[in-house]
């Protein structure tokens, strides 16, 4: 084999490698925008650098759209030269950074593939070598492989990716994560149970019970609301109306529902007092909050403790649950969240694969043509 098609092989196959890696690493953590913020959280605080909520939510938005952007690019070959050149000066950071987390260890895990792939911090060190090294072979040579999106395209390549990934990460943040990588995923239990084998292999979610009432958490046997605030302190006073609206609505549908917060003794005695909730309120650490569901205020709805849905309660687009227009059924006042990531990565592909092929159709016209135009030669010379 010639030392050329070698090159071009290899050069696919790092294309390939490093390129997935990429798309993977920004697309689990954009389906999930909230897990990523609160990694980098436990970044900063190891730094000792302060937390602005603002720059730390634009950081992290870019973060997960340039890796997957750059891994497209590298996967199909667009700019050639100036994508692996950007991949490297990524890892030019990420390199030395992981090697402090593995020597220093100050946090349990990267966080680099999200919730979907926890690997040891040694272990996300030496990929980022072995990815090191792809890139830089791939600044050697790419350009000795063609692009599967001609130039005149490419910027619609850019375009696409860039929209469908900020949509991802838009649904993600305002609603809940379209792919559910947590221990609490819908279809589980969410509380304990007579019958072990209903926890399918998940730990039960522990609450204590709040000082005013003695009832239990769960209702293994009907439809229950449970609303999650992880920091208690921060609901305003529209939403603790709304809460109350809900409250109301359930009670007229027989679903119970109760409220799981966790905050100082001091602002959950101001919160509801503010509040004014009927509902039984129960405690929770935060962190076991936010790895049931994203949100501040979150809801989970339950049909004989197994979770149906989870979402945020502003993305549930009811200014009033009292309204008679309002459905007695809870399952509408959720999207399809596995329909909708399924949608937008097939209309994703599809404009992917229309550049493709309008990008390959004079490569294909001028071939038959040169194909065309040598058998006539050969018929004249005959």
């Amino acid at each position: 084999m010639k030392k050329e098609t070698v090159i071009k092989i290899v050069t696919w196959l790092l294309r390939i490698l490093c390129g997935g890696l990429f798309i993977f690493s920004g697309f689990v953590k954009a389906v999930d925008p909230w897990g990523t913020i609160f990694k980098v959280e436990e970044y900063l605080s190891a730094f000792g650098i302060p937390v602005i909520f603002s720059l730390l939510r634009l950081g992290v938005f870019a973060l997960c759209a340039i890796e997957f952007v750059v891994g497209c690019f590298l996967l199909l070959g667009c700019f050639r030269k100036s994508c692996p050149i950007f991949a490297a000066l990524i890892m030019v950071f990420m390199v030395p950074l992981t090697l402090w987390i593995a020597m220093e260890n100050p946090v349990a895990d990267c966080g680099c593939f999200g919730d979907a792939l926890v690997l040891s911090n040694w272990a996300t060190f030496w990929k980022n070598i072995i990815l090191s090294a792809g890139i830089l072979w791939l600044i050697r040579y790419n350009l000795k492989d063609i692009c599967l999106i001609t130039p005149a395209f490419q910027w619609l390549a850019v375009v696409a990716s860039g929209v469908f990934i900020v949509i991802i990460e838009f649904v993600g943040y305002f609603n809940q994560p379209l792919m559910d990588f947590r221990d609490y995923p819908e279809g589980s239990a969410l509380f304990a149970t007579s019958d072990p084998d209903d926890y399918h292999g998940i730990e039960t979610f522990d609450v204590e019970t709040g000082d005013d009432t003695n009832e239990e958490a769960s209702n293994p046997q009907g439809k229950e609301l449970v609303v999650m605030i992880p920091k208690v302190s921060m609901v305003s006073p529209a939403t603790t109306w709304k809460l109350n609206s809900l409250y109301e609505w359930a009670q007229k549908n027989d679903v119970k529902m109760i409220g799981i917060v966790s905050g100082s003794t001091e602002e959950i005695e101001e919160w509801e007092d503010l509040s004014m909730a009927s509902y039984p309120i129960y405690l929770a650490d935060d962190t076991a909050i936010k790895e049931v569901v994203r949100g501040n205020p979150g809801i989970v709805y339950l049909d004989d403790d197994k979770i149906v849905w989870k979402t945020t309660l502003n993305a549930i687009d009811v200014d009033d649950f009292l309204d008679p227009e309002v459905s007695g059924d809870a399952s509408t006042f959720v999207i399809d969240n596995a329909r909708f990531l399924k949608n937008s990565i097939f209309i994703y592909l599809i404009v992917m694969a229309f550049l493709v092929l309008i990008s390959f159709t004079p490569r294909l016209a001028r071939t038959l043509l040169v194909g065309k135009l040598a058998n006539q030669r050969g018929v004249r010379h005959h």
